[in-house]
């Protein structure tokens, strides 16, 4: 079914669920101190002096006070066994949460020692196959045909003829049927360029290349680094200018009226929202500002994905410069720097308009939302404690993120297809913790989607269409609600109050 939905981590995960044993522990571990210092009292009553006295008047009366304080205290039901108990639940819990979280992180770690493995392996497997192909297929062509027939099983050469026709499609279509190949893939990627491919190198040259296991931004960066050479995968200065007047609409009012109403009021406002955005040349970003109701405003920024992708540096810097420097772990992109420039932008325009000061506004809450390489960049900046925004929640819409050091009071909701091997560029799942929650659908028949074509899987349109299973799923799935509480609140403001929205085209200048 293309529209039923998974999710994962956030309320619904492991760690989340640790935090809330933890949580109780604390609550019976309180109480079990209140019952302890009941307990206590109720000891010192059988040393009062007047129980004492009446020990030698009333022998009787006495035997029975002191009777009453020793049953208050024992099993099953005097104070100290109650404080016994809540302080020995509260210990159980508390050991579960750890056996939990250890047991979560070991099978985390088995994952990646799994997906590397399988990476390495396929990585291997795939240039070898690759060689044998090739070799296959000169040997076949210099044979008699006659003489090849004989050799060759009938399968075999068809697969090697359709392979040679096709090869690419070929691959995708892999990558479509088995989308966990990406992520093996990328985790192998890595290892094998830092030890196996140094040992081929040392074995055809005298020289001796050192072999040491790279990391992904290591991979990455050396990309960056060798397509610098040749002048490629450059990131300019950026130039961030408001949005040209629509001409449709006859004056400023007016324009900005048409932009005012279309403010995102849900989640799929948001992805149909960054799927207009950009004009071939330049990049374009959109800033709301969300009044609050007591004379102050939260924003929400939307971002749009790649839109050039030639390794050559141009004018729109949603490209692939952009992505390859942001993977490697970089902040300074143009188009990072122009949406922070839009912000400060859209701000200070709104502090002059309404008199509230440009320091409260930058103080006050941040959504940041983008598709592939825009839920990167929302990502990136929600992860650089320098840029002087309040960040609080991050959406994101088949963008690999999971690398991202995102804090723990950033509440994210990512938003993958399964078929989409974008997502698993960065060779690793989202974090399970209660702040992330990764929500995943199958839209493998679905009509906007070619069966084969991983990247059909990927556009911004079917993006804003699982956002609204999202936003209908939210209102009775417990989980998905605690996801969105903050974004339905911003949401509601959006549609019951007067929002203002900036629009901006953003470029980039090179030296």
């Amino acid at each position: 079914m293309t529209d039923s939905l998974t999710v994962t981590g956030g309320a619904a995960g492991v760690l989340a669920r640790a935090a809330d044993m933890r949580a109780t522990a604390d609550v019976l571990d309180a109480k079990g101190d209140v019952a302890r210092e009941l307990a206590a009292r109720v000891a010192a009553v059988a040393t009062h002096e007047a129980v004492l006295g009446s020990q030698v008047l009333s022998p009787v009366t006495g035997a029975r006070v002191l009777g009453e304080v020793a049953r208050a205290q024992l099993p099953p039901e005097g104070l100290a066994w109650i404080a016994l108990e809540y302080e020995s639940s509260a210990t159980f819990l508390r050991g579960a949460a750890t056996a939990y979280e250890e047991t979560d992180a070991a099978l985390a770690r088995l994952a990646e020692v799994r997906d590397t493995t399988t990476g390495v392996l396929l990585l291997n497997a795939g240039l070898l196959t690759a060689g044998g192909i090739a070799l296959t297929s000169w040997a076949y062509g210099a044979l008699d045909d006659d003489v090849a027939d004989a050799l060759t099983p009938d399968a075999f050469a068809r697969w090697v003829e359709t392979v040679g026709q096709d090869p690419l499609g070929t691959a995708l279509g892999g990558l479509y049927d088995h989308p966990w190949v990406t992520d093996s893939i990328i985790s192998g990627l890595p290892f094998v360029l830092g030890t196996q491919v140094p040992l081929v190198l040392s074995a055809l040259t005298p020289w001796t290349f050192p072999t040491t296991p790279l990391s992904y931004e290591q991979v990455v960066s050396g990309v960056i680094a060798g397509g610098g050479l040749l002048g490629l995968f450059a990131t300019g200065r950026p130039v961030v200018t408001p949005e040209p007047r629509d001409p449709r609409y006859p004056d400023d009012a007016s324009w900005q009226a048409a932009l005012d109403a279309t403010a995102a009021g849900s989640v799929s406002d948001l992805f149909d929202n960054i799927s207009g955005l950009g004009n071939g040349d330049r990049s374009e970003v959109r800033v709301t500002a969300v009044p609050d109701g007591a004379g102050g405003y939260s924003w929400i920024v939307e971002i749009p994905g790649t839109q050039e992708w030639s390794p050559a540096p141009g004018s729109n810097p949603s490209d692939l410069s952009t992505n390859l420097h942001l993977m490697a772990g970089a902040h300074d992109t143009a188009m990072e720097e122009g949406v922070l420039e839009a912000v400060h932008q859209a701000m200070s325009s709104l502090s002059e308009q309404t008199g509230v000061p440009l320091s409260v506004l930058q103080g006050q809450a941040v959504t940041v939302a983008g598709h592939s390489q825009g839920g990167i960049v929302a990502a990136s900046i929600a992860a650089d404690p320098t840029n002087g925004l309040n960040v609080t929640d991050v959406v994101t819409g088949g963008s690999p993120v999971a690398a991202m050091d995102i804090p723990d009071d950033v509440s994210v909701l990512s938003i993958e297809h399964v078929q989409d091997p974008v997502h698993h560029l960065d060779g690793n799942p989202n974090a399970a913790g209660p702040n992330w929650t990764t929500i995943t659908r199958d839209v493998d028949g679905h009509s906007e989607v070619t069966p084969g074509d991983p990247f059909s899987a990927h556009h911004g349109s079917l993006y804003a269409e699982t956002g609204a299973l999202v936003d209908e799923r939210a209102g009775t799935d417990p989980v998905l609600a605690i996801a969105l509480e903050r974004l339905d609140e911003q949401f509601a403001r959006v549609r019951a109050g007067e929002p203002h929205v900036f629009q901006y085209d953003v470029g980039q200048e090179h030296p």
